[in-house]
């Protein structure tokens, strides 16, 4: 795996590296994506790329039992063990919130968020909610989700490490996660390296497309005309 260019795929937006991972043809193109039920809560902070470590949370279903594993240090080694690794690459934490209103989870809000970012985390990834929004600026952790909520109940950690959903976009442990305002994307890691040089090309391809359409006497008709 060359990390150097998993990590270069800041360079670009996620529908172009979407583009890119198209490009190779490893998959089909009708999955692998989140849609409108996942924002970017924290837009100001740009493009992010990083290796899936997951989790699924429950904070919404009542009671509040003792001892309910708590597997969150648990997952902070996970990313560290791969931040600080012999190839390190930097982490996407993908929570799958459950339960009984999966959108009211709150996943993280900024004492949680401080400790991924110094485990190694870029960004985190739900379909559940945060709070402490300016906290989390701050920390700073870019944040995908549902949306805002200023609440939870008792945080059950599920399970970590295996494969979770998140609005209907499938991510393994390990898989590479871009994600920006348009919304998140996940690349096999064993083919994540290759998606740069088709981004790439997905580039250059546009940039000329474009140039051609912005030659003096270009019409629509013409095009049209050659296109058909």
């Amino acid at each position: 795996m060359n990390t150097d260019k998993i990590t270069r795929l800041t360079e670009f937006d996620t529908p172009t590296v979407s583009n890119g991972l198209g490009k190779l043809d490893i998959k089909d193109k009708s999955y692998g994506y989140t849609g409108p039920e996942v924002r970017y809560l924290t837009p100001e902070f740009g493009i992010k790329v990083g290796v899936a470590v997951t989790a699924r949370l429950d904070t919404t279903s009542p009671g509040n039992e003792p001892n309910v594993g708590n597997q969150f240090f648990e997952w902070l080694q996970t990313m560290l063990d791969i931040s600080k690794g012999a190839s390190p690459l930097p982490v996407f934490a993908v929570i799958e919130s459950v339960g009984l209103r999966p959108k009211y989870t709150v996943t993280i809000g900024d004492i949680m968020a401080t400790q991924m970012m110094n485990a190694g985390a870029v960004g985190c990834l739900t379909n559940g909610s945060v709070r402490d929004v300016e906290g989390l600026r701050g920390v700073p952790m870019p944040c995908w989700g549902a949306g805002l909520s200023p609440m939870h109940g008792q945080m059950r950690w599920l399970d970590i490490n295996g494969p979770v959903v998140v609005d209907g976009m499938t991510v393994n442990f390990g898989d590479i996660i871009h994600a920006d305002e348009n919304g998140a994307i996940v690349l096999p890691a064993q083919f994540a390296d290759q998606v740069y040089d088709k981004a790439v090309m997905v580039v250059d391809e546009e940039k000329a497309k474009l140039a051609a359409m912005n030659v003096a006497g270009w019409t629509i008709e013409e095009h049209l005309a050659k296109n058909r």
